[in-house]
């Protein structure tokens, strides 16, 4: 379901850039010598502010384009005062294209618009030209992890995309049973899987 648009989250953007960056420059003290993991399409945060949570010494990254989430999502960063994470309103595409050539550790793809329609094919985080950019961004021996409920978007990037791609499978579980001590819940999966959905999860290796 949409977010209603809050005047306030978005006021939120601007007023912390302590936590709120308008920009990924990799050459700011605050990433050098951290790993870097990105999580695309982080809605309110839930699984990056877990992630940041466990693990202090990794620098963790959320790109989410609808301002009024991203900015429900800093202020619940910022108010539990996590110094790792930070929180981009940004367009995935124009922000990755800025990025170093074997710059990024991990990224994370959960629970990603499936867009089903043929002809938005080209929309899917985990179309053919996306996974190029990811590939060409993460560093060797980098990992792209992906979750999905939807057994479209699954089947598509399992048996198509994925495949094809210059990525290397690693795992690939049709039926993923949750690992509490090494993985960490977003708000979708925690509903979905109240709702007893198959959770879907592929773990790519460059």
């Amino acid at each position: 379901m949409r977010t209603k648009y809050k005047q306030w989250a978005v006021d939120y953007l601007t007023e912390h850039p302590e936590i709120v960056i308008q920009k990924i420059n990799l050459d700011e003290d605050f990433y050098k010598g951290k790993k870097i993991y990105i999580e695309i399409g982080s809605g309110k945060g839930g699984f990056l502010i877990s992630e940041a949570s466990k693990h202090p010494d990794i620098v963790y990254i959320g790109i989410e384009r609808v301002k009024t989430v991203a900015g429900i999502f800093a202020k619940k960063a910022q108010e539990l005062g996590l110094i790792n994470l930070k929180v981009a309103p940004l367009d995935v595409e124009v922000t990755f294209s800025s990025l170093p050539t074997n710059s990024i550790d991990e990224l994370y793809l959960n629970f990603s618009d499936p867009w089903p329609k043929a002809r938005h094919e080209k929309r899917r985080l985990t179309y053919k030209s996306k996974l190029d950019e990811y590939y060409r961004i993460l560093k060797k021996g980098g990992l792209l992890k992906f979750k999905t409920d939807n057994d479209s978007l699954y089947e598509y990037s399992s048996k198509e995309s994925m495949p094809n791609s210059k990525f290397k499978i690693l795992l690939d579980e049709e039926n993923y049973i949750f690992d509490a001590a090494n993985d960490s819940m977003s708000e979708y999966e925690k509903k979905f899987r109240e709702l007893g959905h198959h959770i879907h999860r592929i773990i790519l290796e460059k």
